[in-house]
């Protein structure tokens, strides 16, 4: 559900859920005004965007790309401005709103429903939970903020939501990186059918229609007029707007132009040849402000006091008075009795954007940053004294309830996100926030990050300055197994960590298995090509040292299984079971001479070889490998079930596959509801962990069941697979997008078969979205799924009377399956026999093309035949469906004693 603001009907939003997810107001194009006195007790004030002191300059480039991509003819689609905090994106925006709406373009703002509303002066309150009709005229631009700070899923939903408008729909994102986050954005909206755009905002010094001089010298004269002061013209731009890159960014260099401009009038003669220098001097001005509040007895708390609040607020954000009251006592600013008047005088200073919230932080961004590193010991900008506390008051704000162990998260205050956002933010500038307070705080408090996402993970893993053990510490709390929130940031953190590991390994081995850690994180972030890149090196070094240590081959039989797997998710089918083939073999001699130590590593080769063998179309030598990796399993499982569970149900799950494959689907299915009952047990007690496992055996099971005639539970188990292979794919599509795409495919048919036929044509549909989406970048290893969704999506659209739309799905099909099959046969030529079926069904519901479809099925029904001889149970019920169609071709044809010769005999 969202809530929006008076729009006068202008969008029509949808109830997504029951949770108010969004919120959508008015876009405000006039900025609110601001007396000459508040100026001057607060000068800072002027450099919000919000009030667009600085008349806005440049940005011609950026303006055409934006309008271009707002006049575009598409229905509705997403642009990304990113770029670091003060590159004027806010600005660019506001100035892009205004031009769209002088072309009749109705402009909105979202923002999550966690975040502050509007002031109450500047923007209608909310209506109740939605909007008139759409009216004529242009579209809707819809500007979100802080874009990467949302849930992804909520994200999504607000993106989803504007694609039910009745006109043209624009969707402007304003972030700060533009990392995995938005890649992960982008491709859940082409499965959507959206556009996304991204557009890096390079810094104004570079833009060809300013100069940092002329950008100095306007804001100055407009400073000057805001203060009031007579004389800012005399204020000359310094020689460091040239020098310094500091003073690339816009905000840096208006900051620059608003301390030169009020101590030109205070007669002060402090150097700002630097922006530490300028932060320095404008927060010194706010600390006058505060001594003036208490002098006069406006506010009855100290500036020391009022200081200690701000810096707090900077760290928690808005939030609502209770936990106002809560941070104020954590981080020690003042006692429980004294958080009642401390959080009313720091409002003075800094009014709540929403009636409902308190510790309004310190504005611009970036000026905040530059407080809570010019508060914390450790710099050398001279004329601002640091202090203590400051050094600790993140430790304190972030107490533990209770401490956790590696992989849990602790309970702690609902400001922890918001925290180390703002901490990792300041360290990516300040090296001194980096080895102190965040320093300080990761290494008491590692299991944080738990709290935190994949961004800022990676944002951690890009300081330069964060010593290597506080990195390591928060390596430790991160598990082996798949985070699908944080997996992208654990792989940049190790890519980060393997340098240094490689360069104090103790020996050969050592460096292997750094490799085999930084690759067992690429893998579960989904980056197969960098995953087989680190596993190559992996399996070089196991194999030289093999040659002189042969106990060494067990280490190389790992690395090769690895290696494997990573070779078959690039769609290097040949080499994958080459690679495997190698690591049976290496473990089985290991196995006969010390079974107890080594059957667990044999066991884990067969499953893994055992698929390459089903793949490969070699039947009978999978079914041997998948049998015996049971059997080792539940030997295994009878010493030590805690240890070997997972890999038994992993085992059982690939033998179900590998029994209905070979059309043995009775004798599949007991293993695989075996898996289901081992994997679900699991996942309720660690679902991060054994969920992804879960939703595999589900999609199976319900298939199975299907097969076999028992329809009971078959619908529910594949739509529970679906719901986790969603919510996992959200996080992470790399890893997670091509399990989604097949559990999807599977729900189809049931769904099909449960005669809710537009419900399975929608869900085979957005699996062809999602393959055809991985098979663009990874074409060797995704196209025969794609084929595949093809198919079953061709036989939906037939069944919905979409004869047109199927006779194209089916095609495609062909033409993919024909090209695989040409390089492996054993393992694309069912398939090319079951699409080459489709194409002749297809042609002869349409009446058309009947020398096309009788050509089709002959072919067919040849595939089917020399495969039926070498497993009749697998494809002889095929080759009589194919057999029924190319009889119907014939009788059409007239060809009617043909027919009678070949149709099969009818139960």
């Amino acid at each position: 559900m969202v809530q929006v603001g008076d729009t006068t009907g202008d969008v029509n939003i949808a109830v997504s859920t029951e949770r108010v997810l969004y919120q959508v107001d008015t876009f405000r194009l006039h900025a609110p005004s601001m007396t000459v006195d508040q100026a001057r007790a607060q000068p800072a004030r002027l450099l919000q965007a919000r009030y667009a002191v600085a008349d806005f300059a440049g940005r011609r480039t950026e303006l055409e790309r934006l309008a271009a991509w707002r006049d575009d003819a598409s229905t509705a689609s997403a642009f990304l401005l990113h770029g670091p905090g003060g590159q004027g994106k806010t600005r660019l925006a506001a100035q892009f709103a205004r031009l769209s709406q002088e072309r009749g373009w109705q402009v909105f703002q979202a923002r999550h429903a966690s975040d502050p509303a509007p002031p109450p002066a500047e923007q209608p309150s909310a209506t109740a939970d939605g909007l008139g009709e759409v009216g004529p005229g242009a579209g809707v631009l819809l500007v979100v903020d802080y874009a990467e700070r949302w849930p992804t899923a909520e994200l999504l939903t607000m993106l989803t939501d504007a694609t039910l408008q009745q006109r043209q729909t624009r969707v402007l994102l304003l972030a700060r990186p533009a990392g995995v986050w938005w890649q992960n954005l982008a491709y859940h909206l082409d499965r959507q059918g959206l556009t996304g755009d991204a557009l890096p905002l390079s810094p104004l010094a570079d833009d060809p229609d300013t100069d940092p001089e002329t950008l100095f010298t306007k804001a100055r004269d407009r400073f000057a007029a805001a203060l009031d002061f007579a004389g800012g013209h005399n204020v000359i731009p310094p020689d460091a707007l040239r020098e310094d890159p500091g003073f690339r960014q816009a905000l840096s260099v208006h900051m620059a132009a608003l301390a030169a401009v009020d101590a030109h009038h205070s007669a002060v003669s402090t150097p700002l040849d630097t922006p530490e220098r300028v932060s320095a001097y404008l927060l010194t001005r706010e600390r006058d402000h505060w001594q003036t509040l208490h002098a006069n007895g406006r506010v009855r708390t100290t500036a020391d006091t009022l200081a200690h609040a701000v810096h707090t607020a900077v760290l928690t954000g808005a939030v609502p008075y209770d936990h106002g009251r809560d941070a104020l006592t954590a981080s020690r600013t003042c006692t429980s009795g004294q958080a009642d008047e401390v959080l009313r005088d720091h409002a003075v200073s800094y009014p709540a954007a929403s009636p409902n919230t308190f510790l309004e932080p310190l504005h611009p961004d970036r000026l905040a940053e530059d407080f809570l590193a010019l508060n914390t010991p450790g710099h050398n900008v001279n004329g601002y004294a640091p202090d203590p506390w400051a050094a600790t008051a993140p430790l304190h704000l972030l107490a533990a309830a209770s401490p956790a162990s590696p992989g849990q998260v602790a309970e702690t205050p609902v400001w922890t996100r918001a925290t180390l956002t703002a901490l990792i933010a300041t360290a990516a500038r300040w090296p001194h926030i980096a080895t102190g307070p965040l320093s300080s705080l990761l290494t008491a408090r590692p299991e944080l990050i738990l709290q935190a996402d994949g961004g800022a993970l990676t944002a951690l893993a890009d300081i330069d300055h964060l010593p290597t053990d506080v990195l390591e510490a928060v390596d430790a709390h991160l598990s082996e197994y798949r985070q699908p929130d944080l997996d992208p940031g654990a792989a940049a953190l190790a890519a980060r960590l393997t340098p240094h590991r490689l360069a104090t390994a103790s020996d050969t081995a050592e460096r292997a298995r750094v490799l085999r850690r930084l690759e067992a994180r690429q893998w579960n972030a989904g980056l197969h090509h960098q995953a087989l890149a680190t596993g190559q090196q992996t399996v070089e070094i196991w194999r030289g040292l093999a040659q002189s240590h042969p106990v060494a081959y067990a280490d190389l039989a790992t690395a090769l299984s690895n290696f494997g797997l990573h070779l078959r998710a690039l769609g290097r089918h040949a080499e994958s079971l080459a690679a495997e083939q190698e690591a049976v073999s290496i473990r089985f001699r290991f196995a006969q001479a010390d079974p107890a130590v080594h059957n667990p590593n044999l066991a884990e080769s067969l499953v893994n070889y055992s698929l390459h063998l089903a793949e490969a179309g070699r039947h009978a030598e999978a079914l041997a490998a998948s049998e015996r990796a049971v059997h080792v399993y539940r030997q295994l499982v009878e010493t030590d079930p805690t240890t070997y569970e997972p890999g038994l149900a992993t085992a059982l799950n690939n033998l179900g596959v590998i029994l209905a494959g070979a059309g043995r689907p009775g004798e599949a299915r007991e293993p695989t509801e075996e898996a289901v009952t081992i994997r679900r047990r699991l996942a309720q007690a660690n679902p991060a962990v054994y969920e992804p496992d879960l939703a595999s055996s589900l999609a199976n099971v319900s298939a199975l069941r299907s097969m076999t005639g028992q329809h009971e539970g078959v619908l529910e188990a594949v739509q529970e697979a679906v719901t986790i292979r969603r919510r996992l794919a959200q996080a992470n599509p790399a890893a997670h997008g091509p399990d989604l795409a097949g559990d999807l495919t599977n729900l189809g048919v049931h769904l099909a078969a449960a005669d809710r036929r537009a419900d399975a044509l929608a869900a085979a549909e957005e699996a062809v979205q999602v393959y055809r989406q991985l098979a663009e970048s990874n074409p060797a290893a995704r196209e025969p799924d794609l084929a595949k969704a093809l198919h079953n999506f061709s036989i939906h659209l037939a069944a919905t009377g979409r004869h047109e739309d199927a006779l194209d799905a089916t095609e495609e099909a062909v033409t993919i399956r024909r090209r695989l099959a040409q390089r492996i046969p054993a393992a694309y030529e069912p398939g090319l026999a079951r699409s080459l079926g489709m194409f002749a069904r297809v042609r002869v519901e349409l009446g058309r093309d009947l020398l096309l479809a009788l050509e089709a099925a002959e072919e067919s029904a040849e595939i089917y035949r020399r495969l039926a001889l070498a497993e009749p149970v697998a494809y002889d019920t095929d080759l009589s469906i194919v057999l029924d169609v190319q009889a119907d071709i014939l009788d059409r044809l007239g060809r009617t004693e043909e027919a009678m010769r070949i149709r099969p005999p009818r139960p």
